[in-house]
């Protein structure tokens, strides 16, 4: 692994040309320029600014222009520490024409990603920088501030089709490698480590070609577990990342429906590890449609802590093996849809992913045979992408849905 890595250490130095095979265009079309009066900005953040700037001129990023287009600076606080240089282009993103390349589904992403011997995860540095814009488009980039106006030679971030034209560059750099990527996060996947070594050199002799550079601090090389796309893939399966759930566990009772929004978008990320998700955020849902706020009933403050210990110790999603069986298993109550899909026998049966949604009020109102009935079709148009063309078993708590099979010409809801 060190030879590999002094043989290819030019891939991890900062700088260089930018990638020949990609180039981001901006199309408005015929739309006159926009421009937004820059932000107000404190003398600490004015510093940090110069400093990006200088350090964006050095590497080549940016330029001093003068141009009828013009957005304002936004600095963001990165993990590390450091500051990341933001353009706020809505207004130009509003005029840009869309780009329909789509980005790969992450659910697709992990469930290909099956955990292997040795797996290695490459960062690349600042990918987007790596990327020109096309020269006719530059302007278009233009940026305001206290130092002046500047336009990007390299893609930057904030633009509408600036996820689009990296992920192209992305599936055409991935195509016929052991690799896989979802925009600048790529996985190397191997049996063994002789393999890893070969299927290693094959992606930096790539990564030399296309002029990529990857980010050696973030990159780990030959693991047995990795964290990609926000989760764990182990030898046990997709597991929660635990500093992400620690820092769950620390948020206060919400006090106002954007926390308790907040609060639910960042559980909804784990939803799929969590049974009976809508069921048990229901109560904390309705309060987001309260025009006086409070989590004023003790059910209420249950389903919140509920919540949050749902996320302490979450079930192993395993990946699934599409030559095996499935078994599907739904519940219905009288205000939400559950659903788990499995594989497995007995003590080796494992959880490959939940759901879970509220009834519509229209919904609410059907029988408890009409709700089990719903909660099967809507389960298997659920993980319509994992069971088609595979063998599966339905298995509900719901004995009178057997009589529905014995019908001969059954009508209404029941029979659609």
């Amino acid at each position: 692994m060190s030879y590999l890595l002094e043989r290819f250490d030019s891939i991890f130095k900062p700088g260089g040309d930018p990638t020949p095979y990609a180039e981001h265009h901006i199309n408005i079309e015929k739309h006159p320029p926009v421009s937004v009066p820059p932000y107000r900005m404190t003398p600490m953040k004015k510093e940090l600014l110069r400093k990006e700037i200088e350090d964006l001129l050095e590497r080549d990023v940016i330029e001093e222009c003068e141009s009828a287009y013009g957005a304002p600076v936004v600095l963001i606080p990165k993990p590390d520490g450091k500051t990341r240089l933001c353009i706020d282009y809505r207004k130009l993103n509003e005029i840009t024409v869309p780009d329909s390349y789509p980005l790969p589904r992450m659910d697709d992403l992990l469930q290909s990603a099956k955990h292997t011997t040795f797996m290695s995860t490459i960062d690349l540095k600042s990918g987007y920088h790596q990327i020109n814009v096309h020269p006719a488009d530059r302007d278009k980039t233009a940026f305001v501030c206290p130092f002046g106006t500047f336009r990007f030679k390299r893609m930057p971030f904030g633009l509408r089709n600036a996820p689009a034209t990296f992920q192209r560059l992305m599936d055409m750099f991935c195509r016929n490698l052991p690799a896989m990527a979802y925009l600048d996060d790529i996985i190397v996947l191997s049996p063994t480590f002789d393999q890893h070594l070969l299927d290693l050199e094959t992606v930096f002799l790539k990564l030399k070609d296309y002029k990529l550079r990857a980010n050696r601090s973030k990159c780990h090389l030959a693991c047995s577990r990795v964290k990609y796309l926000g989760l764990w893939i182990t030898s046990r399966g997709i597991e929660v990342d635990p500093d992400k759930v620690s820092a769950v566990q620390k948020i206060p009772p919400p006090r106002n429906v954007k926390q308790v929004q907040s609060f639910l978008q960042i559980c909804s990320w784990y939803r799929k590890f969590i049974p009976n998700f809508s069921e048990i955020a229901r109560l904390l849902n309705n309060l987001t449609k309260k025009k006086q706020f409070g989590l004023g009933t003790e059910s209420e403050q249950n389903a919140f802590t509920t919540l949050k210990k749902c996320l302490i110790s979450p079930p192993i999603l395993s990946q699934a093996d599409f030559t095996k069986p499935f078994v599907l298993r739904t519940d219905a109550s009288s205000y939400a849809l559950g659903a788990v899909l499995l594989q497995g026998a007995d003590m080796e049966e494992h959880p490959i992913e939940y759901a879970s949604r509220l009834l519509n009020s229209a919904e609410r109102n059907y029988s408890t045979t009409e709700r089990e009935a719903l909660a099967v079709v809507w389960a298997l148009n659920k993980f319509r992408g994992y069971i088609e063309g595979s063998k599966i078993t339905v298995a509900s708590d719901h004995e009178p849905l057997k009589w529905l099979l014995k019908l001969k010409s059954p009508s209404g809801r029941l029979a659609r």
